[in-house]
């Protein structure tokens, strides 16, 4: 009796794995769907794709960042409606779970500082949201001109915002501070265009 039940618990794990094995491998085939959707540009189908991808296999993190890109594409700055307002969302909640994770998951960190600036067209507080993930995008990546290049657009952003009622000296030490966030972009690449124009 005792044999015939380790037969049938050994034969029950060996289901569970076999499941857990051929989840994994609807999980991948949902991935591979979604990212050529999304390679086309047809990003609510990505996001369905990408959402059954997660489900079946909710440590696939490739599949998330690419869910919360699909959600952020579909954002539109400045834009109004439920919608709109939804896409933007989803996307910072989902890039926030895989942070709960993997707290220096570049992708997330990166897509976080976009989303945010994205957000910040009108509101200081979402730039300053942007900032602090650019910042920490800079530190994680410290060879990539473009989280230090951002920084200092940021920065003149806050200066140069109407609402902004901070001491000039405050003003005047963000501009120097932007400044050397956009000698290190141009250290970094010498030839970005973008960071000279700023800098003139």
């Amino acid at each position: 009796m005792k044999r015939r039940t380790k037969l049938m618990l050994a034969f029950l794990a060996i289901l569970a794995l076999s499941a857990t094995g051929c989840a994994k491998l609807q999980a991948r085939d949902n991935l591979n769907k979604g990212v050529r959707a999304f390679r086309e540009a047809h990003y609510e189908n990505a996001v369905k794709f990408f959402q059954q991808a997660v489900q079946l296999d909710p440590e696939l993190t490739t599949a998330e960042i690419y869910l919360a890109t699909a959600y952020a594409q579909q954002y539109v700055p400045g834009g109004r409606g439920e919608d709109n307002d939804k896409n933007a969302q989803m996307a910072i909640q989902t890039f926030e779970k895989v942070l709960q994770r993997d707290p220096n998951n570049i992708n997330a960190v990166a897509g976080l500082a976009s989303i945010y600036y994205n957000l910040g067209q009108n509101d200081t507080a979402q730039i300053q949201k942007s900032r602090e993930y650019y910042m920490k995008y800079a530190q994680l990546d410290s060879m990539n001109p473009v989280p230090f290049y951002t920084i200092a657009v940021l920065d003149w952003l806050v200066v140069y915002d109407k609402n902004n009622t901070a001491p000039k000296e405050e003003q005047l030490k963000t501009i120097d501070e932007g400044l050397e966030y956009i000698d290190k972009a141009l250290a970094l690449n010498p030839d970005y265009d973008d960071a000279m124009s700023y800098k003139n």
